[in-house]
């Protein structure tokens, strides 16, 4: 499968749920008053500090100096914001295959409430985030194999050795990472639990098909016929002034196993009952 030379996936900037989000994981879930819970997802706008961001975001990326054979926004309100602020050159279609995940019925809901009304469901949420899903929401699973294969799919077929951009979702972004980099489930919940790891508001995750360690890794040289190494930037603000954190690439490969290495990632898991059991 050929994939896009370059694929570029942009986190919306701070939102005004991300700020209410942020006060009820703190303890203060006062924000969420009968006006803001009845605020559909995709309707949320960008705070000040979210905007600054994206303008941050899109000035590192624009000095990259490439040029965008497509560029492709989720439909949500924050992810259009972030799309306009970023000032590329770039021609804008929107798809709402790259959307938020699904909250379902608590994406409207303090930390606190979704605590106390769905407790059987927040425990689930602890002990297996990969597979979870709110009540009539979606799985980080569900988001991986359903819509990140659909859009991987379609810029296989339409964009292959091309340089696409695509604004959208934290949660999309984390689920792209789990299918394009070939995550085992527990490489996924290695990484969920690392603070390290987080997808601050407009983190960049750059993909790229050529070595970012040759000479010339934007230049002539051949790319290879699917994405290979992959880094994360965010802007930071630092003594008042702001610039983009840049990480370092990572390199991924799909991995295979032998009989000896699946039963040694089993071994993990222990027996809850030993010997034969009746029928």
């Amino acid at each position: 499968m050929v994939m896009p030379r370059n694929l570029f996936l942009v986190r919306h900037g701070q939102s005004e749920a991300n700020v209410m989000q942020r006060a009820s994981k703190a303890g203060d879930p006062s924000l969420y008053t009968e006006e803001t819970m009845t605020v559909p997802d995709r309707s949320w706008r960008l705070t000040e500090l979210g905007v600054q961001q994206a303008r941050v975001a899109g000035a590192w990326i624009a000095g990259l100096d490439i040029t965008f054979d497509r560029a492709v926004v989720s439909t949500y309100t924050r992810t259009r914001e972030t799309a306009a602020h970023l000032g590329l050159d770039v021609r804008w279609e929107e798809n709402r295959v790259i959307r938020e995940r699904s909250w379902g019925e608590i994406g409207s809901m303090s930390k606190q409430d979704f605590a106390r009304k769905y407790s059987q469901n927040a425990a689930y949420r602890d002990y297996d985030p990969l597979y979870w899903a709110p009540p009539a929401g979606e799985s980080i699973a569900n988001v991986a194999e359903n819509r990140v294969r659909n859009i991987l799919s379609t810029l296989h077929r339409e964009n292959a050795r091309g340089n696409v951009l695509m604004v959208t979702h934290g949660e999309f972004m984390w689920a792209t990472r789990l299918v394009l980099e070939r995550w085992s489930d527990e490489e996924f919940l290695d990484r969920d639990a690392d603070k390290e790891q987080i997808i601050h508001n407009c983190t960049v995750l750059q993909y790229t098909a050529d070595d970012p360690h040759s000479a010339d890794p934007a230049g002539s040289g051949t790319p290879r016929d699917k994405l290979t190494w992959v880094r994360r930037c965010w802007p930071v603000c630092v003594d008042g002034e702001w610039t983009m954190f840049v990480g370092g690439w990572e390199e991924f490969d799909r991995t295979y196993f032998t009989d000896g290495d699946l039963l040694r990632k089993v071994e993990s898991n222990r027996h809850f009952f030993q010997g034969a059991l009746g029928s």
